[in-house]
């Protein structure tokens, strides 16, 4: 069975949480930042942080509360790992976040995944899921790994699911695997 946790104490049916930190900059004022809404479902291990984690994305009428069922599933049959069921900008428990500015498309909406794993600290994903919107969003943030647009820590996902992705994925494809350090592929 796959354990649900809420800050690090297992046991809870859900964990969604806003994240805010501060950040101060040199010769300006106290900046707020407030990160995507997202829920954590770990596998069942002996470890407080699990080695491997994957990032689910919902697609355009979604929220990651579609995924949730799928993912606790998923998690209960893995060892060792993390399920992290994004909100996308505008979309479920993110929609009141503030601080996810225009233009809402595709590269922000990547942009933003990069910014929960820096603001978290977390490991980079070794897997990334998406549905529709989201498999969009999955790839381009693969290939903004690839290309480097993340910084030096960012690393390229060990692989992305793209799951009804039906119109110009082929094209973002290609992009993609140009993008791809040599012997990737």
């Amino acid at each position: 069975m796959a354990r649900i946790i809420i800050n690090n104490k297992p046991g809870l049916r859900f964990y969604t949480q806003f994240v805010q930190r501060s950040i101060i900059f040199p010769f300006t004022s106290t900046r707020l930042i407030e990160t995507l809404a997202f829920e954590e479902i770990q596998s069942p291990s002996h470890k407080p942080t699990p080695d491997h984690s994957t990032f689910v994305l919902h697609g355009l009428i979604g929220s990651a509360r579609n995924w949730r069922s799928f993912s606790r599933n998923l998690a209960s049959s893995l060892s060792d790992w993390k399920m992290v069921l994004v909100d996308l900008r505008n979309h479920g428990q993110s929609a009141g976040v503030s601080g996810l500015h225009p233009p809402h498309d595709i590269v922000n909406a990547a942009n933003d995944l990069a910014s929960l794993v820096k603001v978290h600290g977390w490991k980079w994903p070794d897997v990334v899921l998406g549905h529709s919107m989201g498999s969009k969003v999955a790839l381009q943030f693969a290939l903004s790994c690839a290309r480097g647009d993340y910084g030096g820590s960012a690393t390229l996902p060990k692989q992305v699911f793209l799951y009804k992705s039906l119109y110009r994925v082929a094209d973002g494809l290609e992009t993609f695997i140009r993008c791809l350090p040599t012997g990737m592929i």
